[in-house]
């Protein structure tokens, strides 16, 4: 029976004989009353004639290593935060169609001392096994003479992609549940590993040089921490659909360890895909510009937001962030997930953007999110999610459990358990494997980026009905945002004001520009202010973005650089004129 046949979970573990501390197995304190013979027993009696006790725990967490999935450390026979990661991670990998599988040639086949480094045939006491923790030991493969291939480690060179001939079909859920303890022997059967492998590498000139020390199958965000090498991934699945000119069988680039804020995994435009995750114009209209329809809605709107997303992301959909407090950002707003203050996670717009998305497009929900147990706590429409103070989306996410039904439309709250929002737990999403899962959705998945950029003019449609009073001479007049400026760059700055403070721009009790306005009107001469807003000019509007531009500058100086983005390209950057700025809905 593996693991005595108990659903293992966490809080589960081995218990300690020498202190008559019985174990703790599928959820029961002192199961072994119950299971175990007699004999056994007496380990938790006293007794010194007892056998040993098995340790279904510790032999769980060892055969995952085994298998490919270091994240869950030493094993101590105790079912954590981090035995828990590993067995939802061994189901997502253990549903999908290929898999990671020791090519023959290298079963059993290398040689390590008792330091971990291969060895040829000596004296030493030596390891021979093709288990994934030590061949991860070996480091970088000799280099073949006359080969034309790139450097690999030891660990990706020893596996092959194969057929998953016994996928499993239960939830995602963290519990070594029977369909569970079938796959895993399945896999230790077949010699399968965990099919997406990440490493660090130094690069010279563009290619991979040598492997960082410690630098192979790195999972969590603190498992490799010298910021230099490069982290590639090897993914042997066929999960995301590689384009053409991108090769599946060669490492991938992914980002970098940064160890600034709270460190962690990252990336800018040196690690993106071109043209794939880039926020051009074809990539977000469907089409080149046209240089005889400069003046669309959807080029208005798009030049405006790009700005946006250059200070953002590199103007990037693969460009993420997971080393500050927000645990992991990405969009052309680079919404968080959630961020960390007084001791724990809250609420963050990413999650926003994953019940929109859900709500545009299921199929790409489940593609990036949904088949990966993570779901919005509340779906698209909540009250729940949306903040009127501030014009934003924001939420938290939960895990499917145990209970899960796989293939429903609709599921039950007991479905799901909420994330924790402590760095233990939350820490989840910040590692490598989902950190590429979401980069990959910005690369491959065409709803997903749809998606991103339609929840970008959501933003700006509620900024603009923002409403404001401010005094000309002793009239007070009341409009909105939307009516004051009415430029493609006042509103880009509008944006970019918004997403990096929301309550300066639109809270009541915090906004800063009002002021701005008043600023405008009071400071600029040879400019009538008193006419109805709408019959305002670009001398009008000239004056406002200048004093926006200035005042958001002091609240963040990125601004001023991304403020120029396109002007060297075919649709130029924003344009500054009265009533240049559309809106496509």
């Amino acid at each position: 029976m593996t693991y005595g046949n108990f659903d293992l979970r966490r809080g589960d573990h081995d218990g300690k004989p020498a202190q008559n501390k019985p174990p703790r197995w599928g959820g029961n304190d002192n199961p072994v009353l119950t299971v175990l013979n007699a004999e056994t027993t007496a380990a938790f009696l006293g007794s010194s004639a007892a056998l040993a006790v098995p340790e279904h725990v510790r032999k769980l967490q060892e055969d995952l290593v085994a298998l490919g999935f270091s994240i869950v450390g030493k094993p101590d026979g105790g079912f954590g935060a981090r035995t828990g990661w590993a067995v939802r991670e061994f189901q997502i990998y253990a549903s999908m169609n290929k898999v990671a599988c020791v090519r023959p040639e290298k079963q059993g086949q290398l040689l390590l001392d008792q330091a971990g480094s291969p060895v040829k045939i000596n004296n030493l006491d030596v390891y021979f096994d093709s288990s994934a923790a030590i061949v991860a030991q070996a480091g970088k493969a000799p280099s073949v003479t006359g080969s034309t291939i790139s450097p690999v480690s030891y660990y990706v060179d020893s596996l092959q992609s194969v057929d998953n001939s016994g996928r499993y079909d239960g939830p995602i859920s963290g519990v070594v549940n029977e369909k569970t303890r079938a796959a895993i022997e399945h896999w230790l059967d077949n010699d399968y590993r965990c099919p997406v492998v990440f490493e660090a590498w130094t690069m010279a000139q563009g290619a991979r040089s040598n492997l960082a020390a410690a630098g192979c199958n790195i999972w969590a965000d603190k498992d490799f921490t010298v910021g230099a090498p490069r982290v590639l991934v090897r993914d042997f699945t066929d999960y995301f659909e590689f384009p053409a000119g991108k090769n599946q069988s060669d490492y991938q680039s992914v980002g970098y360890y940064e160890s600034s804020g709270f460190g962690g995994p990252n990336a800018t435009k040196a690690h993106s895909w071109s043209p794939e995750a880039e926020m051009s114009v074809k990539n977000i209209t469907g089409a080149e510009v046209n240089p005889a329809q400069l003046n669309t809605a959807a080029l208005s709107t798009y030049r405006t937001v790009r700005v946006v997303a250059e200070a953002e992301c590199f103007g990037r959909f693969d460009v993420l962030n997971a080393w500050d407090n927000a645990l992991i950002s990405a969009g052309p707003c680079h919404w968080t997930m959630g961020l960390f203050k007084n001791g724990k996670y809250g609420k963050g717009e990413l999650v926003g953007f994953i019940a929109y998305l859900k709500n545009k497009s299921n199929e790409a929900f489940n593609k990036a999110f949904g088949n990966f147990g993570l779901y919005p706590i509340h779906d698209w429409g909540s009250s729940s999610l949306y903040s009127d103070e501030v014009k934003t989306y924001s939420g938290w996410v939960k895990l499917t459990n145990d209970t899960f039904v796989k293939g429903q439309d609709v599921h039950a709250d007991t479905e799901f358990d909420e994330l924790a929002k402590t760095k233990e737990e939350a820490h989840y999403l910040k590692t490598w494997h989902w950190f590429y899962r979401m980069s990959m959705s910005g690369r491959t998945l065409q709803d997903y980026k749809a998606a991103m950029w339609s929840m970008a003019k959501v933003r700006v449609t509620d900024i603009l009905k923002k409403e404001v009073a401010f005094h000309v001479g002793a009239t007070t007049v009341n409009s909105t945002l939307g009516k004051v400026f009415t430029s493609e760059k006042s509103v880009a700055i509008l944006l970019r004001w918004h997403v990096f403070r929301p309550s300066h721009v639109v809270h009541d009790d915090f906004e800063k520009i009002t002021p701005v306005i008043q600023q405008a009107i009071n400071g600029t001469t040879g400019v009538n202010w008193s006419g109805a807003v709408s019959s305002w000019g670009d001398a009008h509007e000239t004056a406002l973005t200048e004093k926006l531009l200035a005042a958001a500058a002091v609240i963040n100086s990125t601004i001023t650089t991304s403020i120029n983005f396109g002007a060297n390209q075919p649709q130029g950057s924003v344009r500054t004129g009265r009533n240049t700025f559309v809106l496509e809905v």
